[in-house]
């Protein structure tokens, strides 16, 4: 189906140029072809730039960011002493009441400015776009956002099998928005298991991903460390890659106690090096201790072409995650015919290694260390799984075939009849308690 001439908004906590996060940047590249595709595209956002601190670090206004129009509004206050509890109760698998529930998400991510600016360009008579799609789902802005006018807005929720994604308010949000586009078929069938049913019926939608552009041919040098007796750690073959934040939700942590066990052990080869690239520090895995082994190198965030160079000519791209709906870097590993490891307990990452047949997958420390020898034992074996995974990306995610899915995917979207369920929620600025005494109507009827 044509999407030319259709209005579409992209609704994200953060965005800008150079911006470091796998939903922003695959919401962001998915507006860009919506755009290619002549649908009328514009991003809503903050004015953040650091998703921890939150500050308005960038003016309330209009800019174009990648030749699209992107409207930035300031983000609330927070009450950080009400949110942080609940967040560490919710990480720690405590179930929390409906009203915590709406004081957890009250208290995220949001804007005011935004929500109304949603309210306006959704208005009976007005509208002014055919949908709205947010990213990613455990945010304020998506929550509220997407609430405001259910009718017309699409989910990208980049979903995690993870304890946000079990509260009632997460469920009624996705049986109350027009439909959603997933990143992987787990993801989907995740939706559909968590919210799917009913007598809202199957979660509308479909998997549609992220494309790649073809790679420009010809020879990658090896990467250039900032110290040149690091330079041998850096040949190829002789080294794992960890491309990411150095932070516990990606298991990290794990990767690091992993690849200490196995060479403490003798178990790998004392050449064998970790290279870690990314944000973040070994005190935050709150292991300070590793920081001066001349085996693990964290380089910090490296350039795209420093990264290209890294995935080139590592061994094995390691990702343990078991928080991933997608995963850009396994793509970006394979188009380099880099073989992928993967974490055994992420149904995403391990259906794109089965589907791929571009890696191998661990669940512990011995697993790991076993896998790792045999790719090192087996190059010929390691080659295949890198070029297995660099022909899946070619057939499965070049932008012509993702633009096609999407094409697909929001057309019959935008031909169905939206859901008989509405909710228009009231203004931030009134008092609490008075948004929440609807809580029977934002669930659709259901009992607390």
């Amino acid at each position: 189906m044509s999407l030319a001439g259709n209005r579409f908004a992209f609704v994200l906590p953060r965005y800008f140029e150079g911006i470091v996060g796998g939903a922003e940047t695959l919401s962001g590249e998915l507006a860009q072809q919506a755009q290619k595709l002549g649908a009328e595209v514009e991003i809503w956002t903050t004015c953040a730039r650091d998703n921890r601190s939150w500050e308005n670090s960038f003016p309330p206004g209009t800019e174009a960011v990648h030749g699209i129009t992107t409207r930035r509004f300031a983000v609330d206050e927070r009450d950080l002493e009400q949110w942080i509890p609940l967040q560490i109760r919710l990480s720690q698998g405590v179930v929390l009441s409906l009203e915590e529930q709406f004081l957890w998400m009250e208290e995220s991510v949001t804007s005011t400015g935004l929500l109304e600016h949603i309210r306006r360009a959704c208005a009976p008579g007005k509208e002014e776009v055919d949908l709205v799609f947010f990213a990613p789902y455990l945010f304020g802005t998506t929550f509220w956002g997407s609430l405001v006018a259910p009718e017309k807005s699409v989910l990208i929720p980049c979903l995690h099998d993870e304890p946000n994604a079990y509260l009632e308010i997460v469920a009624s949000m996705f049986r109350q928005v027009r439909g959603c586009l997933f990143n992987a078929k787990p993801e989907e069938q995740l939706a559909q298991r968590l919210y799917g049913g009913g007598l809202q019926g199957t979660i509308a939608g479909g998997v549609v991903g992220m494309g790649f552009e073809n790679l420009a041919e010809g020879e990658v040098p090896p990467y250039l460390p900032p110290r040149h007796e690091d330079a041998a750690r850096f040949e190829a073959d002789q080294y794992l890659l960890y491309l990411g934040r150095m932070e516990t939700g990606k298991n990290a942590h794990l990767l690091l106690d992993f690849f200490v066990e196995n060479k403490e052990r003798g178990l790998l080869p004392e050449e064998l090096s970790l290279v870690i690239a990314g944000g973040g520090s070994f005190s935050d895995l709150e292991r300070p201790h590793y920081e001066g082994r001349e085996d693990i190198l964290a380089v910090g965030r490296v350039s795209e072409e420093e990264k290209r160079a890294l995935l080139r000519h590592a061994l094995v791209l390691v990702q343990p995650s078991t928080n991933e709906s997608f995963c850009i870097v396994m793509m970006e590993g394979w188009r380099e015919g880099t073989p992928a490891l993967v974490h055994e307990g992420c149904d995403v990452t391990k259906f794109h290694v089965h589907s791929s047949g571009g890696g191998l997958y661990f669940r512990d420390a011995e697993d790991f260390g076993g896998t790792v020898r045999y790719l090192m034992e087996h190059p010929e074996q390691a080659e295949a799984f890198g070029e297995a995974g660099r022909a899946y990306v070619a057939q499965e995610y070049s932008w012509e075939a993702v633009r096609a899915r999407f094409s697909e995917v929001v057309g019959e979207l935008l031909a169905q009849e939206p859901r008989s369920l509405r909710l228009a929620p009231r203004s931030r600025r009134e008092p609490r308690k008075s948004r929440w005494a609807g809580s029977d109507d934002l669930l659709g009827g259901r009992a607390r």
